[in-house]
């Protein structure tokens, strides 16, 4: 058994339950309340698997993400996902960011400027956040004997499927109304909750 088999997902860890231990770990690793560690996770987890989908998406950065997650493959040294959060380490996760997105630091402010948050919070979340993606993605590998296609086909199904669980709680909830209307400016918040599938798509197209 994985590791995460029980976890349900990464959104029902980092987003949605504020109780999750793992969550209250990570935020409080992060010097945040769980209410805004949910907030930067609710974009900063789509994002990050985007941005790894993305770089996946050529021979390159298929091996450079294949390579990264052997280097993760340590996730059978753990006990719980709960442990994982108490060790993560915050520069393996800044260099994660590096890595994956274009321009990190514009990033972290968009992100800041959306949910009200000064950068240097933001970024204690996502270096943080970064590490565990990867220690999940790695868990997949190890479970599931993924080759460097499997890889490749697993990263994209998570990626859409958080993005997908993420657009289902915003219509409806409501969960990101606001957040999402900050991101693509003026009062989009109605429209963030009532658009269709494609709206978290389109405003994380705006990350990279």
């Amino acid at each position: 058994m994985g590791l995460f088999d029980n976890v349900g997902s990464l959104l029902d860890l980092f987003v949605d339950n504020d109780q999750a231990a793992e969550k209250q770990t990570l935020a409080k690793r992060a010097d945040v309340s769980a209410t805004d560690f949910g907030k930067v996770a609710a974009v900063g987890l789509p994002a990050i698997l985007q941005a790894l989908q993305r770089n996946a998406a050529d021979e390159k950065g298929l091996e450079s993400l294949n390579e990264a997650l052997t280097k993760h493959q340590d996730v059978k040294q753990y006990q719980s996902v709960n442990q994982v959060a108490e060790q993560v380490d915050p520069e393996d996760g800044d260099k994660i960011l590096g890595h994956v997105f274009n321009d990190k630091g514009s990033i972290i402010d968009r992100i800041a400027n959306s949910v009200g948050m000064s950068p240097a919070a933001v970024k204690r979340v996502l270096v943080l956040l970064a590490p565990v993606v990867l220690k999940y993605l790695a868990d997949m590998k190890n479970e599931k004997h993924l080759d460097k296609a499997g890889v490749q086909k697993e990263t994209q199904a998570t990626a859409k499927k958080v993005t997908k669980s993420l657009q289902e709680d915003t219509r409806k909830k409501g969960l990101l109304g606001e957040l999402l209307g900050g991101l693509t400016g003026g009062n989009d918040a109605k429209k963030a909750k009532d658009s269709d599938d494609g709206i978290l798509d389109d405003v994380l197209k705006m990350f990279f």
